[in-house]
């Protein structure tokens, strides 16, 4: 049994915090990510009476985030710890009946599922498989949990080669890849064959059962009302590894000797089916594929058996998803990003319309403000949410339909720490693009103690993606800037998503382009403010933002260091060297490299490097095969010739995702105010 320990707290309306411990009265640090904790996951009961959440934490000696699971009353009176420890427990799933909860831990060194029982608090495993299962549903009679883990697809080619004598020492055999998909960021070694099966485990225990079948991919399903078919979507074509979005939705019983059911036709893709309470329509995600790197995602209903497929037109020129029927089945629930905000909205099936109940969805990023945020409903209409500001990582917020606009605050993990510590304050702008006078969102974060009558140096700092947002969110990486005594400026460019259709698909097959000119006007805006020193103008992003530096330094001198971040410098190269190269190459331009390389080059930063003159530092992972190695390389290597004062930082045991250790996360940050400090423009020449 898990030690328990009930903690009272006081209940908070949206927006408002507990009464400050102490004064603020240091600057954020490096060392204070690992004092910091945020909420993610948050899952609400069948009943609307209990919140369990995944709660973030991150440990100094390890130099790992570390997740356990809480268990909070909607009313915020009761809250306890339901597992301890420096290791993962995540991924929290209540049963129909609310009486069980299904969760993946990896506490005996190996994910696997286990069931709690919440009443008595007794606990089983599950599963005891050597992969590691991943997504949780449960079946609606509370007697199974579909799944979803790899598959190892063995090896096709083999050789008849002699074994070594015994004692000798034979260099190390080659690594063999047959498959498109061979590498994947995060993973620091060459991928073995697999495929992502279905699977289900009966919540009695025993062995569990593979559904699927063949050298395709599928993802976690959903299950009928009468718990005897999985609905899902895979791509289940023969040219599946080179044409990833030709997805179809299917339907297969859970017999043994089941075979799947096609539902959708023609091309994909055809993404993330939720089946309604009677067990009559499916609504999911689709569009007709352009073939460009961004377009939005519509929402169709369907037959279950695949007949009558309309589109639900619900006006709203934004993403939605994460679908749940209300219990009526008259209505779906579903998820957007607006403005770089996360909200809820409810679909009418029959007129299409939709209409906002809740807003401020996000803060699980943390290191920088990326869009996104969980969010759990029931069919009733209550729901929990992380709750984000741009002072506070995400929290515990819970919500009803009924009362909307007055959700609540439950938890407040971090206000004991921020407390004593002066973070930037954050204002929203808006400017209008030099290019055309478009508008253009952004946010500028001033150091503590900001006084309007200095001058500062200003940083831009630029997202990546280049399809994502950033939003109103707290940013450990961009305050720990602020604390340094800079202006930061973070923008939503044209190509960013959550603003229309039109908005982010102005980049596709133009990219970078006009983007640049938005990134421009807001510099200028923020020195309109007359606050900023424009000696000491400065510039970074990382991946799709480590582009746009690359090429902005290109194109202006203007700022007196850059520091690119795993970048892409070369389009030619990257299409075929990334771990998504049948994507790149298919979406982002209408040509094969060799079939057209002038636009390949000509969006290429290393096509303007005889222009550079800003001095210039390149970060990026060891193991980084997104944006890979060889790009940051080609960029140093051309730096130098051209005589462009350059430095390369090669991040150990580090993939894209660079900051996913907490030492990075403020390695990261450091490497970059160290460059620019050697360079205090004109004003410390």
């Amino acid at each position: 049994m898990l030690r328990k320990g009930i903690y009272t707290i006081f209940i908070l309306m949206l927006g408002c915090w507990s009464v400050k411990a102490q004064e603020a009265t240091q600057a954020f640090d490096y060392l204070d990510i690992f004092e910091l904790q945020y909420v993610s996951d948050p899952q609400i009961s069948p009943d609307g009476k209990q919140i369990v959440y995944v709660r973030n934490q991150f440990d100094v000696m390890t130099d790992r985030k570390y997740t356990n699971l809480w268990l909070m009353s909607a009313d915020g009176k009761t809250h306890e710890a339901l597992s301890t420890g420096k290791v993962s427990h995540f991924s929290p799933r209540w049963s129909p009946d609310g009486k069980r909860l299904a969760y993946l831990s990896a506490r005996d060194g190996k994910v696997q599922l286990i069931v709690r029982w919440m009443e008595s608090g007794n606990e089983s495993a599950i599963t005891n498989m050597a992969q590691s299962p991943s997504g949780i549903k449960w079946s609606p009679n509370g007697k199974y949990i579909a799944f979803t883990a790899n598959v190892s697809a063995g090896k096709k080619h083999k050789v008849d080669l002699p074994s070594p004598p015994k004692g000798a020492d034979w260099a190390k055999g080659p690594v063999v890849i047959d498959q498109a998909k061979y590498k994947a960021d995060g993973n620091f070694d060459f991928l073995e064959p697999s495929f992502r099966h279905i699977f289900i485990a009966s919540t009695a225990g025993g062995s569990v059962r593979q559904i699927t079948s063949g050298d395709y991919d599928h993802t976690l399903p959903d299950w009928t009302p009468d718990s005897k078919h999985l609905i899902y979507s895979a791509n289940r074509t023969a040219s599946a590894d080179l044409d990833p979005n030709d997805s179809h939705i299917w339907k297969q019983a859970i017999t043994s000797s089941s075979q799947p059911e096609q539902l959708t036709s023609g091309r994909g893709p055809n993404r993330a089916p939720v089946v309604s309470p009677d067990g009559s329509q499916i609504v999911f995600n689709s569009f007709e594929d352009r073939f460009v790197g961004y377009q939005l995602s519509r929402v169709f209903v369907m037959d279950i058996d695949g007949n009558n497929r309309r589109e639900l037109d619900h006006g709203f020129d934004r993403d939605l998803s994460s679908f749940v029927w209300t219990a009526d089945g008259k209505q779906v629930f579903a998820q957007y990003t607006d403005q770089g905000s996360g909200k809820l909205a409810v679909i009418d099936l029959k007129t299409g319309k939709a209409e906002e109940i809740t807003k401020n969805i996000g803060g699980t990023s943390f290191g920088r403000p990326y869009m996104g945020g969980d969010l759990s409903i029931n069919a009733k209409g209550e729901y929990a949410f992380t709750l984000t500001s741009t002072d506070r990582p995400a929290e515990l917020a819970v919500g009803n339909r009924r009362n909307k606009g007055k959700d609540m605050q439950l938890t407040t993990l971090n206000e004991t720490f921020l407390s004593s510590r002066k973070l930037g304050k954050v204002e929203e702008i808006w400017f209008p693009s030099s290019f055309d006078g478009k508008d253009i969102h952004g946010w500028v974060v001033y150091p503590p103690d900001f006084d309007e009558s200095k001058k500062y140096p200003l940083i831009l700092e630029i997202h990546g993606g280049p399809h994502l947002a950033y939003g109103p969110h707290f940013t450990a990486e961009i305050q720990l800037m602020a604390a340094k005594g800079y202006v930061v400026l973070y923008t939503n460019p044209r190509g960013s998503t959550t603003y229309g259709e039109e908005f982010g698909g102005y980049i596709n097959q133009n990219y970078p382009s006009e983007d640049y000119d938005d990134l421009m006007s807001g510099v200028d805006a923020v020195i309109e403010k007359g606050v900023i020193d424009e000696d000491r103008l400065y510039i970074t992003g990382g991946s799709g933002g480590g582009v746009l530096t690359a090429w902005s330094i290109g194109k202006t001198d203007r700022f007196a260091a850059a520091v690119v971040s795993k970048p892409v410098i070369n389009w030619y190269s990257f299409a075929l060297t990334a771990d998504g190269y049948p994507f790149y190459q298919k979406y982002w331009f209408d040509k094969k490299p060799w079939e057209d390389p002038m636009q390949y080059l000509d969006r290429s930063p290393i096509s303007l490097v005889g222009n550079v003159t800003t001095p210039t530092m390149l970060v990026t992972g060891e193991q980084d095969f997104r944006t890979p190695m060889s790009e940051t390389e080609q960029y140093y290597g051309a730096l130098r010739v051209q005589g462009v004062e350059s430095m390369m930082v090669r991040i150990q045991g580090a993939g894209h995702g660079i900051t996913t250790r907490p030492s990075n996360l403020f390695r990261h940050v450091g490497y970059i105010l160290s460059w620019f400090e050697k360079y205090p423009g004109d004003q410390g020449k």
